[in-house]
């Protein structure tokens, strides 16, 4: 994803949640879509460019920790990977790296892990 739409993207969404509430991201073939939740009366969704290799995911990240962890990648790109877990209901790990192009990963000087909330249902 190109970095700087993904921070601007969270940024905007994440306007609308209360203090401590995570976003969620549907990363699919069509792209990015953030959702944000904040109160019967506050809603935001949006959607970026996004090239995904393989499955279909879902992730509640909290749009801070997301936020820090990109702000510290210094490429137009950023990628996402996902781990597996042995249980479905709970996520595992997701790794930031930078991407030096659209296709091709960057090096890999700089790996930020992050945990993503549980879903709710």
């Amino acid at each position: 994803m190109n970095t700087a739409e993904l921070v601007e993207a969270v940024r905007r969404v994440s306007l609308v949640l209360e203090r401590e509430a995570a976003l969620r991201f549907t990363f699919t073939a069509e792209g990015l879509t953030l959702e944000a939740i904040g109160s019967e009366h506050a809603q935001a969704s949006e959607s970026i460019d996004a090239h995904l290799v393989g499955d279909d995911t879902t992730v509640s990240l909290k749009p801070q920790f997301l936020l820090d962890g990109i702000g510290a990648v210094h490429s137009e790109f950023v990628r996402i990977s996902f781990t597996k877990t042995e249980n479905p209901n709970k996520p595992g790990p997701v790794l930031i790296t930078s991407q030096s192009s659209r296709e091709q990963a960057g090096a890999d000087s700089y790996k930020y892990l992050l945990q993503p909330n549980l879903l709710l249902r």
